[in-house]
């Protein structure tokens, strides 16, 4: 093999270090049979003891060992990476099964182990020492400042000590400022990117970076990876409008939606483009989601009023142990549905499917006692507007000549009479906290239940009584001192009362909780003075004319939401809440699709207001165009 002297050497060397091998397990083995799973794991135990040592070819080069390992002669300069703490020096735990104290006393018998604890720290002190005296010229160290993901990293102690004995010794970073250099083609392309970056967003290069640049574009190798890389500069990302005839093909001259999903496209029109337009979706994954259970929820709470209404019971004449039964009976008929599988398929979903019982028999006790101390009887449940069900579709005429269906599903329905007239009253149930603010409603992000209210008061001829939502949930009481079980009852209560928007009026609040005489209701949002009058400012209520700026204000929004849809805007326009400091781009799958970044000149946030309920209902009486929003 001419030229290849050295390819020979390491050859032989490994033949010889295999026969060595095998020479020392006929030696302590002899005749003694062995399974072949055993005789590799010997085989593999020897090879792992062996060495290949190999002589440096030349004097000029460059040595990459560990501290442990490393045997090097005297070298010009060594550069020691990665001294962080818990790295170098590394940290030592316990090997195997025996502690030192196990070793030590093996040792005293003569069966020697592994080295001890104490033995490793001497061996590794042994080591740095070499490592940091084998250099003869020039010494370099170097540590980093945080990891993969991004998390801080601490430097070794070995640093501190270092500083202490060289005062003067100066840090650097390349992390505040890199400096860039002008060296290899494959480097100096890296660095003329990120000045041009610099020139695209300042104005200002330096006059060697326009040489470096001409030189690039005038290589034949480099010049179309320099174009590819200027197009990307210059990208940005914001959306073309969708042609009409593309928007013809998504959705024809009929928007057929829903009011969560207009909400959605409020939220940011390019998620909702991607959602319904494309309809992209992420790969399923064997977990439960929140939407997971919150839809188990509804559909027990659904199945619970049918059942109630098969077997003709008086729902206000429920006990909580008659609650327990129909809850934990329509429970276990659901689990064992193919669908709901995987709360069953593990002992952490099964103890997650345990908790749910709890919660929904919990919720149902309270939405039995809000219906038993209540005037408002349940007109319907898992009411769905659609072809062929309860409620048509609510269908709309756009100024566009183009139409918009709605089709969707309530929670719901109660209505009650009083006097010559009656109320209706819309229920959402949610499996976590919720309530209405009125400056969602105004950017069109809350517009569910009001849309289905003013739906069922045209065809009913119904007033509007409230939009409440029911929170599903497992209320934590904290408190300083210790409560007695009536304390503690009245404090769960409390967190299981109605959020949302009521009526004005003291006579429908009393229909709504018939014990309510003054004070806080613990049914729902309203609060009633020693005068006999409803606290407007303890209250979350609107008067009649304001429940009507409501229902007209929402109709509007959603014809000209639906009319954004169809003319193809799909801007990347998140919006933030001034108030929770939210905004969608916090749980969306899209981000990385979008890019959205809200410090760029290209984007920009939807900000929602947080004005007062007085202000934004004033708002929504006088505008009527959402540019304005």
């Amino acid at each position: 093999m001419p030229g290849k002297a050295e390819l020979v050497m390491q050859y032989e060397t490994s033949w010889k270090v295999i026969m060595n091998v095998l020479d020392e397990i006929v030696l302590i083995f002899g005749d003694e049979k062995v399974s072949f799973d055993k005789y590799m794991q010997i085989l593999k135990t020897g090879l792992s003891s062996s060495e290949l040592g190999k002589i440096p070819g030349t004097q000029d080069q460059v040595i990459i060992g560990d501290v442990d390992r490393s045997r090097s002669h005297k070298v010009r300069a060594i550069f020691i990476i990665g001294l962080n703490d818990g790295m170098f020096p590394s940290v030592h735990k316990n090997e195997g099964f025996f502690n030192d104290n196990d070793r030590q006393f093996l040792k005293n018998n003569g069966v020697e182990l592994a080295i001890n604890t104490v033995e490793s720290l001497y061996e590794d002190n042994f080591n740095i020492y070499k490592a940091f005296t084998t250099a003869e010229e020039k010494l370099f160290l170097s540590y980093s400042s945080s990891n993969s993901e991004g998390k801080t990293l601490r430097g070794s102690i070995l640093i501190s000590k270092i500083k202490k004995i060289f005062p003067n010794l100066m840090e650097e970073s390349d992390i505040i400022e890199k400096p860039a250099e002008i060296l290899i083609e494959n480097t100096t392309f890296d660095e003329l990117l990120n000045k041009l970056g610099e020139y695209r967003d300042t104005g200002k290069i330096e006059d060697k970076w326009i040489e470096v640049y001409n030189y690039y574009r005038n290589n034949k190798v480099w010049k179309y990876k320099l174009e590819s890389a200027m197009e990307a500069l210059l990208y940005n990302n914001k959306p073309d409008r969708i042609s009409g005839k593309n928007i013809s093909k998504m959705y024809g001259n009929t928007l057929r939606t829903s009011v969560s999903r207009l909400e959605q496209y409020q939220a940011c029109h390019f998620a909702y483009y991607l959602k319904y337009g494309l309809k992209l979706s992420e790969k399923d994954n064997f977990k439960i989601n929140p939407v997971d259970t919150g839809t188990f929820m509804h559909d027990v709470i659904d199945t619970f009023f049918n059942n109630i209404k098969e077997k003709s019971y008086n729902i206000k004449e429920l006990t909580d142990e008659q609650i327990q039964e129909l809850v934990e009976e329509i429970i276990e008929e659901k689990l064992g549905l193919n669908k709901n599988y995987i709360f069953s398929s593990s002992p952490k979903y099964k103890s997650l499917s345990m908790r749910l019982k709890r919660v929904i028999f919990r919720s149902m006790q309270y939405i039995v006692e809000s219906l038993r101390y209540s005037k408002f009887e349940v007109l319907g449940n898992e009411v769905e507007f659609k072809e062929g069900k309860e409620y048509a579709p609510i269908v709309m005429q756009l100024d566009s000549g183009q139409k918009v269906e709605i089709t969707g599903k309530i929670d719901r329905i109660d209505i009650a009479q009083l006097g010559e007239d009656k109320y209706v009253r819309i229920i959402d149930y949610k499996s976590s906290a919720k309530n209405i603010d009125l400056n969602q409603v105004y950017a069109g992000l809350q517009l569910q239940l009001i849309t289905y209210l003013d739906a069922v008061c045209e065809k009913e001829d119904l007033l509007p009584a409230g939009v409440l939502y029911f929170n599903l949930i497992d209320p934590i009481i904290n408190s300083k001192k210790n409560l007695s079980e009536e304390e503690i009852e009245d404090k769960i209560r409390k967190k299981f009362k109605m959020q949302g928007l009521i009526l004005a009026d003291v006579d429908v609040v009393k229909m709504m909780d018939t014990k309510l005489e003054t004070g806080s209701s613990d049914l729902v949002p309203a609060y009633i003075g020693k005068d006999g009058n409803l606290s407007n400012t303890r209250s979350s209520s609107v008067s009649r004319k304001q429940f009507e700026y409501l229902q007209k204000y929402t109709n509007t929004i959603i014809k000209q939401i639906s009319e954004e849809i169809l003319s193809g805007n799909i801007d990347i326009n998140p919006y933030y809440n001034t108030k929770s400091k939210k905004t969608p781009c916090d749980y969306c799958a899209y981000k990385s699709i979008c890019n959205f970044n809200g410090a760029d000149c290209t984007n920009g946030y939807n900000y929602i207001a947080n004005a007062e309920k007085e202000a934004v209902l004033e708002m929504m009486c006088s505008t009527r165009d959402t540019s304005k929003l």
